[in-house]
């Protein structure tokens, strides 16, 4: 078998150094020992003509795109004789220009409308954005997000009982800046919990934003912000360090109903119940796909009360918190790891293949 020649194009900052969602979507797969007699992948923040079979390139690419920019790279992957592939995990058409001020404008908008039309074929990570975009093309593949069990080195949950006494019960939140929006959303659940239990737990949070302490704080909410040493901020290392040194009983993931929202994937359930905590998340379309309520997560309305109900639950029954926490781990482990996964990528590749053209 001869593997294809495969360039991704990954999203960057000025660091040229590639996003969070390119390792998870595209470098770590097609770097993993199992799609190596596959694909001949090499990985870079630009491209400059390199034979290959196909071009892959990732969701808005630059800080600078621009229609101009999305015209020349289709035009250079055209001549070198490729297949042009748009890989995507969320639904820009529907975001608010005004929702990621620095990130996303008009101009990245246009850009991706026209990779979307230009693409011999479109790779997706949930059918959702894949109905969403069926407008622009008809060749768009799902590929579900996976983790790379590789980078999964932990999991294990602390004792309740220490040589001092019972330890805090820790409730968690993951998110980039992006999401400040959902992790307010359960904020006042967050205080009311507080104004029951005080300090028999303890409120962590990494990412989201700097507002997040002062907003906790103004809220009457005590909010550890746990980070990372910066040499461990990029993906690989940060996923270690996750795995490996954060531990959380109960984990939370907010989301709010919107149509750009609607097409996201459960990514942070993977990574939660990577990290052996028990999930708690928003009763929205995107978790009732793949959390079964009550057995490997609990879902909660978008609501305050049912937030409350949902965190004073699983706080006054550890058996069911661990019972939650090590059934995801166990169906994570079984089913959304690279090395589960592998196959789906090599059918992906067929699928936009016999769709191309």
């Amino acid at each position: 078998m001869t593997p294809q020649r495969v360039v991704v194009v990954y999203e960057h900052g000025a660091d040229l150094r590639p996003f969070g969602s390119a390792q998870i979507r595209l470098l770590r797969p097609l770097s993993h020992p199992a799609l190596q007699e596959h694909f001949e992948t090499t990985f870079n923040w630009a491209y400059r003509g390199e034979p290959a079979d196909a071009v892959i390139v990732d969701r808005l690419w630059r800080s600078d795109l621009s229609l101009a920019s999305a015209h020349k790279l289709v035009q250079d992957v055209r001549r070198a004789g490729a297949r042009f592939i748009y890989a995507l995990d969320d639904d820009f058409l529907s975001l608010p220009l005004t929702a990621a001020p620095g990130y996303f404008n008009a101009e990245k908008r246009r850009g991706a409308e026209f990779w979307l039309r230009e693409a011999d074929g479109v790779l997706v990570t949930t059918a959702a954005l894949q109905q969403r975009l069926s407008a622009y093309t008809g060749n768009c593949v799902v590929l579900p997000n996976v983790l790379d069990e590789r980078l999964l080195i932990g999991g294990l949950p602390l004792p309740l009982e220490t040589p001092f006494g019972p330890r805090r019960i820790t409730i968690g939140y993951m998110g980039t800046f992006t999401h400040e929006a959902d992790w307010q959303l359960i904020l006042p659940a967050w205080r009311r919990i507080y104004e029951l239990y005080g300090d028999t737990l303890e409120f962590q949070v990494i990412g989201v934003s700097e507002r997040v302490q002062a907003l906790a704080q103004h809220a009457g909410v005590p909010v550890r912000i746990v980070r990372p040493r910066a040499e461990e901020i990029e993906y690989p290392l940060f996923m270690l360090w996750f795995t490996g040194h954060v531990h959380w009983d109960i984990a939370v993931a907010p989301l709010l109903d919107t149509p750009f929202t609607q097409c996201k994937s459960d990514i942070k359930f993977l990574d939660y119940s990577a990290l052996g905590a028990a999930t708690i998340a928003s009763r929205v379309s995107v978790y009732e796909a793949s959390v079964r309520h009550g057995e490997t997560g609990w879902l909660a309305e978008n609501t305050v009360e049912a937030w409350v109900n949902a965190l004073d639950t699983l706080i006054v029954d550890a058996e069911l918190r661990s019972a939650l926490a090590t059934q995801a781990q166990q169906h994570l482990m079984k089913e959304r790891t690279l090395a589960r996964s592998a196959g789906a990528w090599t059918n992906a590749f067929e699928q936009l293949s016999a769709g191309a053209g």
